[in-house]
Parts: C-alpha cells; sequence; structure tokens
C-alpha cells in the first residue's frame, strides 16, 4: 500500500485494520520481526484516527454552535425538555 492509499483510507477502513492489527496481537500470531513493524502501523493508525476523530467532533460542535439557534427557538426558555412518560409536572395544589 503506498502512502498516497494509506492518506485516502477511510476511518471504517483504518479502524478495521487496527482491530486486525490488535486481534494478532492478542491471539499471539504475529512473530517478533514482523511485529514490530504492525505495532508501528499499529500506532500510527491509533494516531490518526485519534486526530480525525477529533476533527470530527470539533466540526460537530461547530455545527451545533451554528444551529443553536434552532434549538433555542424549540425550547421555551428556562423550560427543561420533558420525555414521553414523564409524570413528573407539577400540580399546583
Amino acid at each position: 500500500m503506498t502512502n498516497d492509499k494509506k492518506k485516502e483510507q477511510s476511518l471504517s477502513e483504518s479502524f478495521s485494520e487496527l482491530e486486525g492489527i490488535a486481534e494478532e496481537f492478542e491471539r499471539g500470531e504475529a512473530d517478533l520481526e514482523k511485529g514490530v513493524p504492525k505495532f508501528k502501523r499499529g500506532l500510527e493508525l491509533a494516531r490518526r484516527l485519534k486526530k480525525r476523530l477529533g476533527e470530527i467532533e470539533n466540526e460537530i460542535k461547530e455545527i451545533k454552535d451554528e444551529f443553536k439557534d434552532l434549538e433555542e427557538e424549540q425550547q421555551p426558555s428556562g423550560d427543561e425538555p420533558k420525555s414521553e412518560g414523564d409524570d413528573s409536572e407539577q400540580i399546583p395544589f
């Protein structure tokens, strides 16, 4: 796999590859000589996944902030959203 191909690998593909490497080590199937490069690859994948997940988290926060006004319009200020079947409404007597 070329470096360009590694960069194009999707989040799901990277996670699957990392999972496969971890399973190999857990089963004790990786020999010492082949294990070092696989261990390094696993750490590279983990780093890339952590970075990308952080980026996605930031994107989600930005989107939520952008549409925060919609959330405020849907709920009267000061009222907590009630879940279905919530019978905790206070009776005024």
